[in-house]
């Protein structure tokens, strides 16, 4: 599959293959998060019936592959306190902290990254963080990472952005360790969407959420890794979110208040225009968009590394997409096999595990590798493919051989 001229390349709706990163980067700490808090498909299903569309748990799982939703306690007190007292599927831990920040969360899993590396913490000389939902704009998650961890003013670099931010941050830490710049890199992740950029009572937007954090620890190796990454505005409309400013804020607490006087009154429609209307503080989503765009951007990506890698797709033991949705990863997966010939086996080197976890935006992949390793089928010296699309929208991919971490137990078993 190597390619030496621009012509050989198969035709890519959004990649642009000459963009990419070629260096020597090995994969030596991972660690992950989630909270203890859970919602199941039972609170979204009694949602969306309050507002005059009937739907069972059976039937949100149906469409959406998905089960449960991990987040944060406070998370759970705000869909009460939106949905109502009487609203089900809302699972408290009674150990679980009554309040947590994406930096508490992002500051456990990179504990347990540095701890299954076997490395001690003052070796880090650069951190870079990613997030979709980061409220901290300064100092950043990256920053309060690096201050919570004991580590002197080291460089501490934030990506904010949508879901694909996971591999930008890994091209990012790709190209610091080529430069010599920096020995040992933290990349850590940690997501809060439900509660900070959505409105909980968006039930078709917000139920494909949870909440968790993750940390990867990546130093100079050996082999050639290769990650590539764009950007298309274009698509925009399909997944897009605003940040409101200070100006905006009255508006928004009127809003706020016409929405719930909307569900109360079961005025779904009503509901569903307001929200289409106001262009501020909450995420917009076109399913039907997105799930034409993201599987095909995904799956030029994995294709690109590959042949940059002069990897055959039989040589490729795993591919861990971001996990957006169930039916997005089938579709990468088709697309792989009836668009760029490859083999029929690549359906299973899919890893999907959104349905215990829902979309953790840049959090996800690292999650979905610890499952991976968890069931026993991620081993030393496989190749795997880890790709990514968000909002805006992004994509991108990393494509490394894993090998086994000096200590397993911390991020499978963590004590911390």
């Amino acid at each position: 599959m190597t390619v030496t001229r621009d012509d050989q390349w198969p035709h890519y709706s959004y990649i642009v293959p000459q963009i990419y990163t070629k260096s020597k980067v090995r994969l030596v700490g991972l660690g992950t998060y989630t909270p203890q808090g859970v919602i199941t498909n039972e609170f979204f299903a009694y949602i969306s019936t309050r507002l005059g569309d009937p739907r069972k748990a059976e039937d949100l799982e149906r469409v959406t592959g998905l089960q449960t939703r991990h987040v944060r306690s406070s998370t759970l007190d705000l869909c009460r306190a939106m949905a109502g007292d009487d609203a089900p599927g809302l699972i408290y831990d009674p150990n679980a902290p009554a309040e947590e920040s994406l930096v508490d969360m992002a500051v456990i899993a990179a504990k347990r990254a540095i701890a299954s590396a076997g490395r001690d913490v003052s070796e880090i000389d650069t951190i870079i963080g990613a997030s979709s939902s980061d409220n901290d704009a300064f100092p950043t998650i990256a920053g309060w990472v690096q201050m919570r961890l004991g580590l002197p003013p080291i460089r501490a670099t934030m990506l904010r952005g949508a879901c694909a931010c996971q591999t930008e941050a890994f091209q990012a830490c790709a190209e610091v360790l080529a430069s010599s710049s920096a020995k040992l890199v933290l990349l850590v992740t940690s997501e809060g969407l439900l509660p900070n950029i959505m409105n909980v009572l968006d039930w078709k937007t917000s139920s494909l959420f949870g909440e968790g954090a993750a940390a990867f620890l990546l130093e100079r190796g050996d082999e050639d890794t290769f990650v590539i990454n764009g950007s298309d505005a274009h698509q925009a409309q399909s997944l897009i979110y605003q940040t409101p400013l200070r100006k905006d804020v009255v508006e928004m607490a009127e809003v706020d208040i016409k929405i719930r006087q909307l569900y109360r009154e079961g005025r779904g429609k009503d509901l569903a225009q307001l929200l289409s209307q106001y262009m501020v503080g909450y995420t917009k989503m076109n399913g039907k968009e997105v799930f034409r765009a993201a599987p095909r951007a995904m799956a030029e990506c994995v294709d690109a590394v590959c042949r940059h890698a002069g990897l055959h797709p039989d040589e490729l033991t795993h591919i861990v997409p971001h996990q957006a949705n169930s039916r997005i990863t089938r579709r990468l997966g088709e697309l792989l096999i009836h668009d760029y010939g490859w083999p029929e086996e690549t359906m299973e080197k899919l890893a999907d595990n959104f349905r215990y976890y829902g979309n953790l935006s840049n959090a996800s992949i690292a999650l979905a590798l610890t499952e991976l390793l968890r069931q026993g089928r991620l081993h030393d010296g496989e190749w795997i493919a880890l790709p990514a699309v968000g909002g805006g929208m992004n994509y991108g991919c990393w494509l490394m051989r894993y090998h086994t971490l000096s200590n397993l137990d911390a991020t499978l078993n963590p004590q911390a």
